[in-house]
C-alpha cells in the first residue's frame, strides 16, 4: 500500500499545488487503496476512521480552557488534598524523635506532654438535684443490659465462625460489663467488652518451635493469628498489650459489620482467666448484695473517666478496682460487713483454691445503705488507707498486715535513687499473686491524687458530674519524686 501511495505523490510537481489539485490526488489515492478490499474490510476501515476522528475531537475540546479560567483538579484542597512540600519546607521541619529518644526510664510517666484531643471531652451531665439521685441516674446508664449481652453473644459466635478454619474446636466467650449503647471517655483504652478465645494447647504448640512452646508464647502466637484473621474480616486494630500476665489486643467492631448499631471496642485474649474471674465476681456480688454490684460499676466508671484504670500504663485494671470495692465492703463499714469473704462465695467456689469448709452468708446480714453514702465511704477509706503496712485480701475478708505469702512490690522512682513499697493486692483466685505489682511510681501517685480529689469533692457535696469529669493533662507534667 505504501508503494501505491508513493507513486501518485512522486508524480506531483515540485511547486506548491493548489488545494483542489491536492484533493483530487488524495481521492484518487484513497480509491486505489480501497479497490482491492472486500466489503467487510471496507466497513471496519470506515468505522475505525470514524472512531479515531471522534477521539481526536474530544481530546481537543478537553485541552481548550473554558472562558480563560483554570480548570479545577480532581483533588481540591478543600477536600483534604495538600500539595507536596518543597525541600526547603521539609528541612525546616523538626526531625522526629528516634526510637532511643522515645524510650523512657522504668517507672516514668510516658504521656508527659499534653496533646489536643481528637474528639472534645465533654463532662457528663445529670438531671438529679442530690448526689443520691445523680448516682441512681448514672446506674441506669451504665448497668449492663440484656440487649448488650445478647449483642456480645452474637459477636462471640461471629468470631468463632471466622476462626474455625484456622483453629479447630475453638470456643469463644464474651462478657459485657456495661451498657454498650452509651459511650464514655477512654472507651477505646478500656473497653467494656472482653472476648476470650479458648483453643486447645496441643493445636497451637505443634506449630511452634520447641523453644517457644511455653504457655505465654502460645498465647501470643494464637492471639496474633486470631487478630490477623479478624482484621482481615473487617475488624479494626487499635493496640496490643503483651506486657501483662495475659496478653491481649484491642480491636474495634465497626458498625458496618452490623453486629452493633455503632462502633464498639473490645479486648480479645486467648485462654485467659481474668475476664472470667471478673465477670463471676461481679455476678456473685450482685446476687449477695445488689448494692455492691452498683458500687463496683460506679467505681469502674470513675476510674475510667479519670484515667487510672488503663493497665498498660501501670494503673489498676477494672478487675482490681472491683477487688478494692469488695474489700471495702468487707472491712470498711462501721455497721458491719456488707459482703462475706470471697471464699464463701458459693457460685464461684469451683474457681477458688481449696479453702476448707465455709459458712453460709445470709444476704439479710447486709444493711441497706444509700449508694451515695457507699461512694463517699469508699473514697474516704482508701484516701486514708495505709498502703505500706496493710494488704488487701478479699479471700479471707480480714483487715491486717501484709501476709508473708504475698510478695512485696518495691517501686523505683524516676531517678532510680529512692524506692517505696507499692500496694499489695491479693488475687483470690491465685492467693500468692500480688496484683499491685503492675503499678509504677507515677501511676501509684496518680491513684492517690485521684482518691484525695474525690474524697474532697464528696465531702463538699459536689455534683457527680464534677467527680466524673474526664481527666486530661492541660500542661506538660514534670513528675517529681
Amino acid at each position: 500500500m505504501q508503494s501505491m501511495l508513493k507513486a501518485p505523490l512522486s508524480c506531483l510537481p515540485k511547486s506548491k499545488p493548489s488545494s483542489s489539485n491536492l484533493m483530487v490526488v488524495l481521492i484518487l489515492t484513497a480509491f486505489c487503496a480501497i479497490v482491492p478490499l472486500d466489503l467487510t474490510q471496507l466497513i471496519f476501515t470506515c468505522l475505525g476512521a470514524f472512531c479515531y476522528y471522534i477521539v481526536q475531537q474530544l481530546q481537543r475540546s478537553m485541552a481548550v480552557p473554558i472562558s480563560g479560567k483554570k480548570l479545577k483538579t480532581s483533588l481540591p484542597e478543600e477536600k483534604g488534598y495538600h500539595a507536596p512540600e518543597s525541600r526547603e519546607v521539609r528541612k525546616r521541619r523538626p526531625a522526629a524523635p528516634t526510637r532511643k529518644q522515645q524510650q523512657s526510664p522504668r517507672g516514668a510517666h510516658v504521656d508527659a506532654r499534653a496533646l489536643p484531643a481528637t474528639v472534645p471531652i465533654v463532662p457528663p451531665s445529670f438531671k438529679g438535684e442530690s448526689l443520691e439521685e445523680e448516682v441512681q441516674e448514672l446506674l441506669t446508664q451504665i448497668m449492663p443490659t440484656a440487649a448488650s449481652q445478647r449483642g456480645v453473644d452474637c459477636l462471640a459466635e461471629a468470631i468463632r465462625v471466622m476462626l474455625a478454619s484456622s483453629l479447630p474446636e475453638v470456643e469463644v466467650l464474651g462478657f459485657a460489663s456495661s451498657d454498650l449503647s452509651r459511650g464514655r471517655a477512654n472507651g477505646v483504652a478500656v473497653p467494656d467488652v472482653d472476648v476470650v478465645i479458648n483453643v486447645r494447647p496441643d493445636c497451637v504448640t505443634s506449630k511452634l518451635p520447641p523453644k517457644q512452646s511455653a504457655d505465654r508464647m502460645m498465647q501470643k502466637w494464637a492471639l496474633r493469628v486470631c487478630a490477623d484473621r479478624l482484621v482481615s474480616g473487617g475488624f479494626k486494630f487499635r493496640r496490643s498489650g503483651f506486657r501483662g500476665n495475659e496478653p491481649k489486643m484491642t480491636l474495634l467492631v465497626p458498625a458496618e459489620l452490623k453486629i452493633f448499631d455503632e462502633a464498639v471496642p473490645i479486648d480479645i485474649s486467648v485462654n485467659a482467666v481474668t475476664p472470667l474471674h471478673s465477670a463471676a465476681l461481679l455476678a456473685e456480688c450482685g446476687n449477695l448484695n445488689p448494692q455492691s454490684k452498683e458500687l463496683i460499676l460506679v467505681i469502674r466508671r470513675w476510674a475510667k473517666d479519670r484515667g487510672i484504670c488503663h493497665a498498660p500504663k501501670g494503673h489498676l485494671s477494672p478487675y482490681i478496682w472491683s477487688l478494692l470495692v469488695v474489700y471495702y465492703l468487707q472491712v470498711g463499714r462501721k455497721e458491719g460487713p456488707q459482703l462475706p469473704p470471697v471464699k464463701e462465695f458459693q457460685a464461684i467456689s469451683n474457681l477458688l483454691p481449696n479453702q476448707g469448709k465455709t459458712k453460709t452468708w445470709n444476704p439479710k446480714d447486709a444493711t441497706s445503705v444509700p449508694a451515695a453514702e457507699l461512694l463517699k465511704g469508699f473514697m474516704h477509706f482508701y484516701h486514708n488507707f495505709a498502703w505500706k503496712q496493710e494488704a488487701i485480701g478479699v479471700l479471707q475478708g480480714l483487715r491486717g498486715p501484709m501476709p508473708l505469702s504475698l510478695p512485696i512490690h518495691i517501686i523505683e522512682h524516676e531517678e532510680q535513687k529512692t524506692t517505696e513499697c507499692g500496694p499489695c493486692i491479693e488475687d483470690p483466685f491465685a492467693p500468692k499473686k500480688n496484683l499491685g505489682s503492675c503499678m509504677t511510681w507515677w501511676s501509684f501517685r496518680r491513684m492517690k491524687e485521684e482518691l484525695a480529689r474525690a474524697n474532697d469533692l464528696l465531702d463538699r457535696d459536689t455534683s457527680l458530674a464534677k467527680l466524673l469529669e474526664p481527666w486530661a493533662p492541660e500542661t506538660p507534667e514534670t513528675p517529681d519524686a
